[in-house]
This record gives C-alpha cells, sequence and structure tokens, in this order.
C-alpha cells in the first residue's frame, strides 16, 4: 500500500469516528428536552422503580445491563439519555479499537462503516456495549490472555444473552482455557443470579416480560403480519401480533441448537480459520433468524464479527452485514402505522438477508469441501498414474 493510500485511509477512518462524535452531540441535545422513550424510558422506569429488580418487579433485562441501569443512570431523564449515549459511544470507539489492535486498520475501518447506519438511534440503546465486552473478549483470547477474555466474553452474556453463541468459537480457534473461563464464570454468574432472584428472574429474561407475541420485526412475526394483516398490539414495551405457541418456541430453539452446532463443528473442520468472522457472523444471524424478537438494534451484534470476516476475506459475509445494517436505519426512519407495506417489504429483504448469512456460509463451505475432495482425488490419480509409468 502506498503512503498516500496510507493516509488516505487514516483520513476516513477519522471522518468516520468524527461522524459519531458529531452524533453523540447532536442525541445530547436532542434528549436534553425530549421525552424519553423505546429504550430510554423503559431505563428510567427500572431506575426509579421501588424495591429490587427480580425479586419485587418484573425484568426482562439480564443482570449486567439492570446492574448499569440501576447503578449508573439518573432519576432525571436528560442525565439518563446523556450517560447512555456516552456509554454507547464509548463502547463502539471501543469496539473499533479492540479490532484495530487484533485485525489491523483496514477491519477496524469496516467496522465503523458498518456500524454508520445505525447511528440514527444506536446511541440510545445499550447494545454497544456487550458488543465491546464480547470483542474485547475474542481479542485478548486470541493474544492468548485467555482467562480475562474468557471473563470479557461471560460478562457480556450476563448483559445480553447472545454471546453465547460464539463461545464454541474460542473452543474451536484453540482457546481452550478461555472457553473454560467463558463457560464456568458464565454458570457461575448465572448461578449468582438465580440464587438472587430464583428461576422466575431468568424465566423472566427469557420469555422478554412473559410476552406471548411474535414481534412484527421478528422473521416469523413478518410472516404472520403479512397472512394476518394484524392487529398490532404493543406487549412488553414491543410491537406484537398473533401468539407464540410453545411447540413453537421448543422447535426454534432445537433449529437454532441444531444450526449453531452445524456451524461451530463445520468451522473446526475448516481449522478454526474463520471462528471469529464468517463462523461468528453466521451463528449471531442464526439466532437472529430463529428468535420471537428481533428489535432493530440487535443486528448491532453483527457488526464486529462482520468486519471480521472482510479481514479474513470473507467478502460476501461482510456485504450481506452491511446490506442489513442498511435496511435496518431505513426501516427506523420509514416505519409507520400508516406504510404498513413499505415496512413489510424492508423487513422481507432484512429478513433474507439474515437467513442468508448462515446458509450461504454453510453451502459454501460444502462446495469448498467437494472441491477439494475433487482436487484430492484428481491429484491422487495424478501421483498412481506416475507411479505405474
Amino acid at each position: 500500500m502506498s503512503e498516500r493510500s496510507g493516509t488516505g485511509d487514516r483520513l476516513v477512518t477519522i471522518g468516520l469516528l468524527a461522524v459519531r462524535l458529531v452524533v453523540l452531540v447532536v442525541a445530547i441535545q436532542v434528549w436534553r428536552s425530549a421525552a424519553p422513550t423505546d429504550d430510554l424510558a423503559r431505563f428510567q422506569a427500572i431506575h426509579d422503580a421501588r424495591g429490587e429488580p427480580y425479586r419485587d418487579f418484573v425484568v426482562e433485562y439480564a443482570p449486567l445491563e439492570v446492574i448499569a441501569v440501576r447503578g449508573l443512570l439518573s432519576s432525571d431523564a436528560a442525565a439518563t439519555a446523556l450517560r447512555v449515549a456516552i456509554l454507547a459511544f464509548a463502547a463502539d470507539v471501543g469496539t473499533w479499537w479492540a479490532i484495530l489492535t487484533a485485525w489491523g486498520r483496514r477491519a477496524g475501518e469496516r467496522y465503523l462503516w458498518l456500524g454508520t447506519p445505525l447511528l440514527v438511534f444506536i446511541y440510545t440503546r445499550f447494545d454497544l456495549i456487550p458488543v465491546f465486552l464480547a470483542t474485547l473478549g475474542v481479542v485478548l483470547a486470541v493474544r492468548r490472555r485467555e482467562r480475562l477474555g474468557g471473563a470479557s466474553i461471560a460478562l457480556a452474556a450476563l448483559a445480553k444473552l447472545w454471546p453465547l453463541v460464539i463461545v464454541p468459537g474460542l473452543l474451536v480457534a484453540g482457546r481452550r482455557r478461555a472457553f473454560a473461563w467463558a463457560l464456568g464464570l458464565t454458570l457461575a454468574l448465572t448461578g449468582a443470579w438465580w440464587w438472587f432472584g430464583g428461576w422466575r428472574a431468568i424465566d423472566d429474561v427469557l420469555s422478554f416480560r412473559h410476552a406471548t407475541g411474535w414481534e412484527v420485526e421478528s422473521l416469523v412475526g413478518t410472516v404472520v403480519w403479512i397472512a394476518t394483516g394484524g392487529p398490532i398490539r404493543t406487549e412488553a414495551g414491543a410491537p406484537r401480533i398473533g401468539s407464540v405457541p410453545a411447540a413453537a418456541s421448543i422447535g426454534l430453539l432445537v433449529l437454532l441448537g441444531a444450526v449453531v452446532t452445524l456451524i461451530w463443528v463445520t468451522a473446526w473442520r475448516r481449522g478454526g480459520g474463520a471462528a471469529f468472522g464468517g463462523a461468528a457472523v453466521s451463528a449471531v444471524a442464526a439466532l437472529l433468524a430463529c428468535s420471537s424478537v428481533f428489535s432493530l438494534q440487535y443486528t448491532a451484534w453483527l457488526l464486529p464479527w462482520g468486519a471480521i470476516a472482510w479481514a479474513e476475506g470473507d467478502r460476501p459475509r461482510f456485504a450481506l452485514i452491511a446490506g442489513i445494517e442498511v435496511l435496518t436505519a431505513v426501516l427506523f426512519v420509514v416505519y409507520a402505522p400508516d406504510r404498513a407495506a413499505v415496512a413489510q417489504a424492508l423487513l422481507v429483504v432484512r429478513g433474507l438477508l439474515v437467513l442468508a448469512v448462515p446458509v450461504s456460509w454453510l453451502i459454501r463451505d460444502q462446495s469448498a469441501n467437494d472441491v477439494a475432495s475433487s482436487s484430492g482425488d484428481v491429484t491422487g490419480a495424478r501421483q498412481t498414474n506416475r507411479s505405474h509409468t
């Protein structure tokens, strides 16, 4: 790479970071006078509620997020919005830095590009914090600081549950100590959570405050919405439709377990070289595809693994994630009750892209294995012929 090209890349990175700083400043200014909505309103309600979370009132968030909401936020709505925005911004920049240190400047830049569309709303959510913790854990594990790496991923899983699907990647990548620490600490912290709030506390999170409907932004929810036309109701803070039968929940859980297992077995057969890129982003996408809840901010979970996939040469996965993030931002901007057809079309396309991430990764791997097997047969035949000659 020429010096001019390197300078240009650095300027692009500086520009993308500057955009984030501007968004942070604008968000702070807007929420100084605006009433809290969506996640901010829920954070405020949890912070101000009397009694102990899980014990005295229902909470749909995992323990680390609840601790942050209760301990770091404020009774003043503007102060709460300010602190959430600063935390999200710091986590965003921290994830970029983590990718930069392990996979290089270009991979870090790709992370910034992927996340830029989500800046229209993501600094009012908590989701970037577990993204940072999970990415940091992977980087520490890769750099052979495995205990800290496993602990960081365990903390990420106790903030949001989704990092559990990338834990097998540590084993696939040969980081057994990090795997043991991530799994062991997650189990220990989950035990402490159960001791504090009982099984009901865990059930509150798994059921998202005992909601019964499909979120319309989920893949199944979108299909139900198109098929039935509604009605849509607000349940546990999300737009939902219909009801989720117990058999459907069990079936999706079994399907998710099978697909994630296949993804990591396939990654192991390939030697673990794409553990935290193509395999990780496919595992997270499979989780999103099988979930009855798929809020717009959940697409942030894909960001670091999509950037790492690019660094590993997996351009198709990167392109799919870029399309998902752009469509998510458009959905946030255009969605309205009187634009149902537009929202449904965008959700269908986004859902197909999410499905394409794990499916195409597995198909590509099978194709590569077939080609390699064929090449091996041809090579073996040639060697046999030469030996006979």
